[in-house]
């Protein structure tokens, strides 16, 4: 007698099977009334029970971090870097409490751009009406002047905005890893 791969995987699913239908209408029963309460139970409501509130600083300092002579994020304190598993086996907390700093980073990165870059913060298009979207770029106080060069940096999707490469490097590295600032200021000079 051959039996084919197949058969040997899809075995234990016959032999589960054969087992319920044996266990009769009781046995159907107590299945379908656990699968109905399984559905009912709201997994994301479960998690955030015993979860501290999502009420985050709004500063760095709130923090307690700031960024060091090399440009490094570190623990005001301790001078450690960043910890992201803050608050252990609060993997949804520790989140949101990484994401409410990368918005607070971006404030940060955005001042630089304007303070060590000497760039300007513009709204565009510039004539848009208050029912228009609209965003903002940065630009140097020659861009629409000089015919000569023009540099364009787009940086990259998802939570990173502009000046930033990247946030995770920003927060795990330094500044000049994870911002365009070093290349505005070379194209600069």
């Amino acid at each position: 007698m051959s039996i084919s791969l197949s058969s040997l995987i899809l075995l234990p699913i016959w032999i589960n099977m054969a087992q319920i239908q044996q266990g009769g209408p009781d046995e159907k029963e107590k299945t379908t009334a656990l699968k109905d309460l399984l559905s009912r139970i709201d997994l994301d409501e479960l998690m955030k029970k015993d979860e501290p509130p999502l009420d985050f600083p709004d500063t760095l300092e709130g923090f307690e971090y700031a960024f060091n002579e090399k440009g490094q994020l570190r623990h005001i304190k301790t001078g450690e870097p960043f910890v992201f598993n803050y608050r252990e086996d609060l993997h949804r907390w520790n989140q949101k409490r990484y994401e409410a700093l990368g918005e607070i980073i971006t404030k940060y990165v955005y001042e630089l751009l304007e303070k060590d870059c000497n760039l300007k913060k513009i709204s565009i298009p510039v004539d848009a009406t208050e029912s228009e979207p609209k965003s903002f770029i940065f630009m140097s106080e020659d861009a629409l002047t000089n015919p000569q060069k023009l540099m364009v940096l787009i940086h990259g999707s998802g939570v990173v905005r502009a000046g930033q490469w990247a946030r995770r490097l920003i927060i795990n590295e330094d500044l000049d890893s994870g911002t365009q600032i070093p290349f505005i200021k070379r194209a600069v000079a």
